[in-house]
């Protein structure tokens, strides 16, 4: 007896939808099995074709993905700051809804015109939504799709096209032509049809990466230059950090620099690093530009008091002819912070470049991902410091996981990127490898090197390729001096940035008001078997 009741398709219940958000978290750093992506959306996309858009099931979206953020960022809650821990978790609720809302309304398009218009207004709306979490200043970009492929050193080179935006649509590609080639019929055509031509665009876009990838490494950028760098990593604990006073703080790390600075003049300074997989060769010359990562300098409690330090240090760079660039707690002037403790937000995360004979140059943190820096007053101007020839951007804190602002840096004319963190706060756990990984892309979005410098992280050189150089490990206490090569010219993602999320916002509004509007308003105009569907449906009640 053959049965009239339709089947499902493929991987649409419940317990695989919740296979592929695990699949989605499992392919995220730290694990970063980035193949994972390619299929983890399948079940999901699977289970939104064959669900009607409804409460219960915007309820049972939100549960999945809910899944995945909690799975990849649990780390929020090993803050030593109960209160800071706190809202991380409060945060783990909230990074999933762009992505509810996006196949909440994709749904609604395709109840209306179908499977694939629904599909293409989903591609609009994840991408909109990811454009706007990263536009956002008040944005959580964890579950961006595109970090998925942080890892795949080999498949992500074309980011320097379209940035994480463009890996976010080669991962929705992929997941999309899988979901095709499922078997939804008995049919020979749709069996060895459909199926054989969406098997063969999946094979096409994996290869598609790696073809550029190869190419656009073999033909790497020649530097402009070198610059030595030192990279002092105190190795020190987040408590013990940060209850040292300014004094005790100050003066091991200007013993530790100073070591090296010995040590380097000596020309016995630790092996250099690797560029593009070319070995840098060795110079002995004397280091140029020392760098102390976030929270080196703390805020003195007075203005006067962070003269005092600020004239002291000068006065250490000028005798030892060196530049140095240190993370700084800052305040704006008449901020007395011996009269009261500070509140939040009166205190920047900054950076202080030093230069013998040259003013102080000081830049704040612009962008911050809520409740995992701490807090901080937020600056409102992008600052290039100009030490050993190289134009310097830096990033402090959680920044840099943001490209489009990293790469308008670069477009000023940044041809070096220095990142100053204190990621070890929520200890060696899966946000410490996230925020590494992350920061990769930035290397290969403006095709510059990135300096990464910690307290107790990892500190490490990414080549404008993508491969990472640890210089410090977890808790290590090292010193290191790093011949960095500094590059010129600008990517098309550095002219362009985020074009991929802006034409995805723009088609995504326009589509979906046209789609929902025109199937409510003239349904004659966009099909004719739905309203054949409903036609058939009422004339029983006619007779």
């Amino acid at each position: 007896m053959v049965s009239n009741k339709p089947q499902h398709p493929p991987f649409s219940s419940f317990g695989w939808s919740l296979s592929g958000a695990l699949l989605i978290a499992l392919s995220l750093p730290p694990l970063g099995v980035y193949p994972l992506a390619w299929v983890g959306l399948v079940p999901l996309i699977a289970r939104w074709a064959l669900r009607r858009p409804s409460l219960d099931y915007v309820r049972e979206l939100y549960a999945l993905l809910l899944t995945t953020s909690c799975c990849v960022g649990f780390w929020l809650l090993f803050n030593p700051s109960a209160s800071t821990a706190a809202l991380g978790g409060i945060t783990l609720f909230l990074v999933p809804i762009p992505l509810v809302v996006a196949f909440a309304i994709s749904g609604v398009v395709r109840e209306r015109l179908g499977l694939i218009a629904g599909l293409f207004a989903l591609a609009l709306n994840i991408l909109a939504a990811e454009f706007v979490t990263l536009a956002l200043g008040v944005s959580i970009p964890w579950l961006v799709l595109g970090y998925t492929q942080a890892d795949a050193v080999e498949f992500i080179q074309m980011a320097d096209i379209g940035g994480v935006l463009l890996l976010s649509l080669w991962v929705l590609l992929l997941n999309f032509t899988a979901f095709l080639a499922l078997p939804r019929s008995d049919k020979p055509g749709d069996r060895y049809g459909e199926r054989g031509v969406s098997m063969a665009i999946f094979t096409a876009l994996v290869a598609i990466p790696v073809a550029y990838g190869g190419i656009r490494t073999a033909q790497a950028d020649v530097p402009a230059a070198f610059t030595r760098v030192g990279i002092v990593q105190p190795g020190v604990s987040p408590m013990d950090w940060d209850r040292q006073s300014p004094t005790v703080k100050i003066d091991d790390l200007a013993s530790q620099s100073d070591d090296l600075l010995q040590a380097s003049a000596r020309g016995s300074s630790a092996p250099d690093s690797t560029t593009n997989g070319r070995a840098v060769a060795e110079n002995p010359s004397e280091i140029h530009l020392l760098i102390w990562p976030q929270t080196s300098l703390p805020f003195m409690g007075t203005n006067e008091g962070e003269a005092q330090l600020y004239d002291r240090l000068q006065r250490w760079t000028s005798q030892r002819g060196i530049m140095l660039l240190a993370g700084a707690e800052t305040a704006p002037k008449g901020l007395e912070r011996s009269y009261r403790p500070p509140r939040p937000g009166e205190l920047a995360n900054s950076a202080v470049l030093f230069q013998p004979g040259e003013e102080i140059v000081r830049y704040d943190q612009m962008r911050s991902v809520p409740f995992a820096d701490r807090k901080a007053a937020q600056g409102t101007d992008r600052v290039l410091f100009h030490a050993d020839g190289a134009d310097i951007a830096t990033a402090v804190g959680f920044e840099s996981v943001f490209g489009n602002h990293i790469r308008q840096f670069t477009r000023d004319g940044a041809d070096l990127i220095v990142v100053l963190s204190r990621n070890d706060l929520w200890g060696r756990s899966a946000g410490l490898y996230q925020h590494l990984q992350f920061t990769r892309l930035r290397a290969i979005e403006s095709r510059r090197s990135v300096v990464i410098s910690t307290v107790g992280g990892i500190s490490a050189l990414i080549s404008p390729t993508g491969e990472i150089d640890e210089i410090a490990g977890w808790r290590d206490s090292e010193t290191r001096s790093v011949q960095v090569p500094t590059y010129r010219g600008q990517t098309f993602y550095v002219r362009h940035g985020d074009w991929i999320g802006r034409w995805a916002f723009g088609f995504a509004l326009l589509f979906n008001i046209a789609a929902i509007g025109l199937s409510i308003f003239a349904p004659e105009l966009v099909g004719t078997k739905r309203i054949q569907a409903k036609r058939m449906v009422r004339r029983p009640s006619m007779v």
